[in-house]
């Protein structure tokens, strides 16, 4: 789902180190030096910004709150984190990750903190370095960064060598999707309550929000339906009264990990649109497995759906990965053929729009494992669950 992206943000951002420890990212380091070997880079630079960052917080622990964040990663000796914070807020920054070097990347503190260090990776020839994340990196900066390496060395994309998001969990970061998945659930109950209550959508966006909030969710996003389930926009205030079922969204970020989820209270009366999707969201959990194609998936949910169509606010979508992104890959479409993987966690998102059947939309997020199907969370299937 396309949200809104927070202007400031007010969430709780630490290393949880109890939970994902220095040796979880030596670990995770490993993949990287082995790609860095068989490209003969000496280095990797990898970015993020306060918008997308998955990369960086998997390698570094490190969420940008405002502008970027740039990890330099080599491979052997001491690595470096840059940021655009200015040097009073840097004690700060270095609670954010296991990088123990934490410099400031903002104006003329730049020279000082990138050049020396990518001086120690030059060669006899122009060398190249690794990097992830620079699609997204705004042109001015890109330019400053062309200007320090000069002739001595030339950038390779590494984002499909390494291929960070796309990757299988690891078990630390299982126990962290559980968490946020948990989280979740208790928001989105605030979210239905709220709403049987007072029967205004916004309202009870707002409550769920503050929950999450109160939890010490870093990031909240939501959207409602304020038209019966034909479309989901964001907060604007109105604060209207909606007959009919609730229809919203809701996404949190905890310590780093999205979750998300379609929250759904029907008004007594279960639709035949929303029996269709409840059974495609059956239908497509009961065939996820290692190996099967992502659009051998969307097939069977757009089968179970008939003889109504999908959504058009899924975009021919019925899912995708979710984790440190809040959209990660594969997408399930029709076009798209990636097949899963164990330990890869995939939100699911299923429903249907007819003017006489009416509206739904229902979700879960499911971790893949050998036998089958995890559901770690789940709409709810009728009123009160």
């Amino acid at each position: 789902m396309q949200t809104v992206q927070p202007c400031v943000t007010i969430g709780s951002y630490v290393w949880a180190q109890d939970r994902l420890p220095n040796d979880e990212f030596m670990l995770r380091l490993d993949e990287l030096r082995a790609a860095m070997d068989r490209n003969g880079w000496p280095a990797v630079l990898v970015y993020g910004d306060v918008r997308e960052h998955a990369a960086l917080a998997f390698l570094s622990s490190f969420i940008p709150r405002v502008r970027w964040g740039m990890a330099l990663l080599p491979c052997t000796g001491d690595a470096r984190l840059l940021c655009a914070m200015s040097t009073r807020d840097l004690p700060a920054m270095r609670t954010l990750t296991w990088i123990d070097d934490v410099r400031s990347g903002m104006g003329p503190e730049w020279v000082n903190a990138f050049d020396p260090w990518v001086e120690r990776c030059k060669g006899d020839q122009a060398q190249k370095l690794g990097t992830i994340g620079f699609d997204i990196m705004a042109p001015v900066l890109h330019a400053t960064v062309r200007r320090s390496l000069g002739d001595r060395f030339a950038l390779q994309r590494a984002d499909d060598v390494v291929a960070i998001p796309a990757h299988r969990k690891r078990p630390r970061e299982l126990t962290m999707m559980r968490g946020s998945c948990k989280l979740l659930k208790t928001a989105a109950n605030t979210f239905a309550e709220s709403w049987r209550g007072n029967h205004e959508p916004e309202t009870a966006a707002l409550d769920a929000e503050r929950v999450a909030r109160s939890l010490a969710a870093q990031d909240v996003r939501t959207l409602v339906s304020l038209d019966g389930g034909r479309t989901l926009v964001p907060f604007q205030g109105r604060f209207e009264k909606c007959a009919g079922p609730l229809f919203g969204y809701l996404a949190v970020k905890v310590l780093g990990y999205w979750a998300d989820l379609f929250v759904t209270v029907d008004d007594g009366s279960i639709t035949a649109a929303a029996r269709h999707a409840e059974a495609a969201l059956d239908a497509v959990i009961a065939d996820m497995r290692p190996g099967v194609r992502t659009d051998a998936l969307q097939a069977k949910a757009v089968g179970a759906l008939a003889p109504y169509e999908l959504h058009p606010i899924l975009g021919g979508s019925i899912g995708h990965g979710i984790g440190l992104s809040l959209h990660e890959g594969p997408e399930f479409l029709a076009s798209e053929n990636t097949t899963l993987v164990e330990d890869g966690v995939y939100a699911l998102q299923v429903g249907s729009a007819d003017a006489k059947a009416g509206n739904a939309l229902m979700s879960a997020i499911v971790r893949v494992t050998a036998k089958g199907a995890e559901i770690l969370v789940r709409s709810n299937r009728r009123r009160g669950e």
